[in-house]
């Protein structure tokens, strides 16, 4: 019985309906009143307030908001960035269970604000080991459908996920499930189920690594991939409820032909007498994480060849359950290094870099052009060595950077930096400061420049919200300075001093690179694009091209058919405004919700197709095999239509029947296309594409290198096949 409601409908009403024809049932709440647990905390500010979180999801009460913005309820639980996520309560005793539900916030209001990307109901006997009971997740074909959650389109909608007809005996209940940017809840419920379910069936095969108490490793996808050919990592994560200063002991066992790489993480090695390798790390200072360690597997399997690992956690006094994961090994087929686009991990720096095995060729072979730092960081020799061979080889160098919020986190205690307001001095960073502090940013910034000599230099600047320096209107020196400027509006005056900083930045880091010998650097933004000035002060329309290289749009989403399109529509409506393609987009590789590759590659090509020149990334914690072999897939077909997209224009006049999604660049009769169906409304069918052709053309498959078809004008059209998700990029010369 599949349930249809609306926010008003009452607890108890949903329970008496959900127990409907269950045989020998109650109708009542197993966990009405109970404290939940969780691993980790919840850590949503607005969700958090009053400290109410242990029992907002088992007192009765539904968000009382008419929007469904679950998140700005305190009687709420959220959840930002979590990665694995557990909760679960203790029933008091074995009980019969026959149905678990959670009310969880999805849609997509804002892009990263999506349904969790699995929930796994997981119950256990004893407390110590768990075991899956039932499951929804984005990997398996048809359960949106089979649990009746609604597309992810923009709009914030509440789903109740119910697991039914669970017939069994447990003690402790709850969820493990993998998040987006953000997830938030605000009502879980048990229902009693018949007299007669028999215990909990305790399967080794559907055993979990739930953490109720001590430690326990996770991976973050179903089945992990390796590469055969070049080291990638896979990132795995940690739980724990144990001190920081207790040690932890990880023992990793590999089967026949699976290394893992040396990482300067100094395992102990040795042979089992199965054949399998028993890797053994011990360690301290652990709390729970998405990237405990980062895991270089190498193999003899041929492509797509599967198995699995095993691995056990144990600390002081006790041990986990162990564990099995399931492992895959691919070969990365290499992709050329292009010229003109700039392609590299983005938020990611070079101690990572210079831990990772054979880390240039990696980067050569999945088709990087630029290698990123954090400048301020580097404080090693050898390393810096190792960014100038890079360059020596021919890559680009990327410093990202966050200025202004280096000189506010060295000079918390001196009060001359913040807004001097009525009442003291503010909480805020004073948009019209000058002094000293300032002046040693300023210097900071060249002195970095002078060293890394970046390529491109892009500065993450979030001090003010996004509603921007509220207190300038009542701060004396804001005041002063505004009246002094002779300017009439506020607003102006704020982007006048965005400006006046911005000038500054570039102009120190241009001038310091290339005293060094560097490049003249091209200095651009997080989140900087045309239009509305970030944050009411960075305004990429007064500044580019001389000051800004561009926009630097970002999106953070969980990579759905509807996030896909919307990192294209993003990056193309910056690039009307442009007079070049020069976006350089800041997009996921999988923090805000994990994805399967041929996600993510389309995302790449997304951008690319809509008149990105390069990418960069928000976050390093989760990159994998499966991503890094998406993107070298993605960097092999864009390419060798790469002038194309740095010297064209938007590409318009495509029709298709039936009607997908169509995105390219054009530069004189030669075009990039991008024909799209990520909701598999087409079913795989061929889709017919007429292009605005005026000579003959050739159509080639850029994925394949194979010519689909010849076309002359009077006679444009050609059959497209799809994938069912996915895109198919072609190049019309």
């Amino acid at each position: 019985m599949r349930l249809t409601m609306n926010r008003y409908t009452t607890l108890a009403a949903i329970i008496c309906l959900s127990m409907a024809g269950v045989e020998g049932a109650e109708t009542d709440n197993l966990a009405a009143g109970k404290p939940v647990r969780f691993l980790p905390e919840p850590d949503y500010a607005l969700t958090a307030k009053g400290g109410t979180d242990a029992t907002d999801l088992t007192d009765g009460v539904f968000t009382s908001r008419k929007d469904d913005k679950l998140w700005f309820d305190s009687k709420c639980v959220g959840f930002s960035y979590p990665g694995l996520q557990q909760l679960w309560l203790d029933l008091g005793a074995e009980k019969s269970v026959g149905e678990f539900a959670i009310r969880l916030q999805g849609g997509s209001p804002s892009a990263g604000s999506s349904f969790p990307v699995w929930v796994d109901l997981v119950a256990s006997r004893d407390g110590k080991q768990f075991y899956r009971v039932a499951s929804f997740s984005r990997w398996n074909p048809g359960d949106r459908e089979r649990f009746g959650i609604p597309p992810e389109e923009g709009k914030a909608w509440v789903h109740r996920l119910a697991f039914r007809n669970l017939r069994m005996r447990a003690r402790y209940v709850g969820l493990s499930f993998y998040g987006t940017g953000l997830n938030v809840t605000d009502e879980l419920w048990v229902l009693r189920g018949p007299d007669n379910a028999p215990p909990l069936r305790e399967d080794p095969a559907h055993a979990v690594p739930f953490c109720a108490d001590g430690a326990q490793i996770h991976f973050h996808k179903p089945v992990v991939w390796f590469s055969t050919n070049i080291p990638t990592p896979n990132p795995v994560g940690i739980l724990t409820t144990l001190s920081r200063k207790a040690p932890v002991t990880l023992q990793l066992d590999l089967p026949p032909g699976v290394q893992l790489l040396d990482t300067r993480i100094k395992f102990e090695q040795q042979t089992l007498a199965d054949g399998w390798s028993r890797h053994t790390l011990t360690t301290n200072n652990v709390t729970s994480t998405k990237i405990w360690q980062r895991l270089y597997l190498s193999a003899n399997w041929p492509d797509g060849q599967e198995g699995e690992l095993r691995y056990q956690v144990s600390w002081k006094g006790g041990q986990a359950p162990p564990g099995r994961q399931r492992i895959r090994a691919v070969r990365i087929n290499p992709a050329p290094q292009p010229k003109r686009l700039l392609t590299g991990l983005g938020w990611w720096d070079l101690r990572a870099t210079a831990r990772w095995p054979d880390a240039m060729r990696v980067f050569q072979a999945l088709g990087f052009s630029y290698v990123p730092l954090f400048a301020r960081h580097v404080k090693d020799e050898a390393e810096w060595k190792l960014l100038d061979e890079f360059r020596a080889k021919g890559f680009k160098v990327v410093n990202v950077d966050s200025p202004l919020h280096v000189m506010e986190d060295r000079n918390k205690r001196n009060p001359e930096i913040r807004c001097q307001l009525p009442g003291g001095p503010g909480q805020k960073l004073c948009p019209s400061y000058r002094g000293p502090a300032y002046r040693a940013e300023i210097e900071r910034l060249a002195s970095e420049a002078a060293k890394a000599r970046p390529d491109l230099f892009t500065g993450d600047i979030e001090l003010w919200g996004w509603r921007g320096p509220l207190d300038a209107a009542k701060c004396s020196r804001c005041k002063a300075d505004f009246a002094q400027s002779g300017l009439k509006d506020l607003q102006e005056w704020q982007i006048a001093k965005g400006c006046e900083m911005w000038k500054e930045i570039a102009a120190a880091v241009r001038k310091a690179s290339q005293a060094a010998g560097g490049p003249a650097t091209e200095c651009g933004g997080y989140d900087f694009r045309p239009g509305k000035a970030y944050q009411f002060l960075w305004s990429v329309d007064r500044l580019y091209p001389d000051w800004m290289h561009g926009s630097e749009v970002s999106t953070y989403t969980a990579l759905e058919p509807h996030h896909i399109a919307l990192v294209g529509d993003e990056v193309r409506k910056d690039r009307q405004l442009l007079k070049r393609s020069d976006v350089i987009p800041w997009i996921s590789p999988g923090d805000a919700g994990v994805f399967p590759g041929w996600a993510f590659r389309d995302a790449l090509l997304e951008c690319f197709a809509n008149g990105a020149r390069g990418m960069l990334f928000w976050s390093s914690r989760v990159w994998d095999t499966e991503t890094l072999s998406a993107y070298a897939d993605a960097v092999r077909i864009v390419a060798p239509v790469e002038d194309v997209i740095m010297g064209g224009e938007l590409l318009t006049g495509v029709k298709t029947e039936p009607a997908v999604r169509v995105s390219g660049v054009r530069k004189g009769d030669a075009m990039f296309l991008l024909v799209a169906d990520y909701h598999g409304k087409t079913r795989g069918a061929p889709v017919t594409v007429t292009l605005p052709v005026t000579r003959p053309a050739r159509v080639v498959d850029l994925a394949t290198g194979v010519e689909v078809a010849r076309l002359k004008p009077g006679a444009s059209s050609f059959k497209a096949p799809l994938a069912c998700p996915g895109a198919r990029a072609f190049a019309i010369r």
